[in-house]
């Protein structure tokens, strides 16, 4: 459930996150990926209640950069919703730069990339490495010295022993 799933990622986020806390007002995390990926479900899990907006429409929900905050174990955390990346509404380059100037002008440091790739795919897409090379250029590829790759939908994923091949297993694990 997501309540579980909330409080078992609020506990290891607070975990991760107690070393950079001292000399901090709050931790700030951005959380972005292409449209559709889950941004705004893990931000809900992550809060451990239903404050961004989720949905399944076309273009996405998320227009604007916006900020949930969060108090978990007394850790004030800054979590950063973007638009999503290789959207039908508007250029990686106008979003990335959009995202880039709303952190630069309310977040100071950015202390965790956390960058949402659907685990229900058979692959990485072109789209998802083009939006990545974008991320990099914009925020430099210092940015990924702080990132986690975030999988969602893995509840949509079969285990090995109920795909209907070993062709497929093989290619799921490669």
């Amino acid at each position: 459930t997501m309540a579980t799933a909330g409080s078992v990622f609020q506990k290891g986020l607070h975990f991760l996150f107690q070393g950079l806390v001292r000399g901090c007002e709050s931790i700030n995390i951005l959380l972005t990926g292409k449209t559709g990926v889950g941004k705004s479900s893990i931000i809900n899990a992550i809060i451990g209640q239903t404050l961004a907006r989720e949905g399944k429409e076309l273009g996405g929900v998320t227009r604007e950069v916006t900020n949930y905050t969060a108090i978990i174990n007394n850790i004030k955390f800054e979590i950063w919703d973007s638009p999503g990346l290789q959207d039908i509404t508007e250029t990686d380059d106008v979003i990335t730069k959009r995202i880039q100037l709303t952190l630069k002008k309310n977040c100071g440091h950015l202390h965790l990339l956390l960058y949402c790739i659907r685990m229900d795919r058979d692959r990485v897409e072109v789209s998802e490495l083009e939006a990545i090379k974008q991320l990099s250029q914009v925020f430099t590829p210092k940015i990924w010295d702080t990132a986690v790759f975030a999988l969602t939908f893995a509840n949509r994923v079969l285990p090995p022993s109920e795909m209907d091949t070993d062709e497929q297993a093989a290619e799921w694990f490669k």
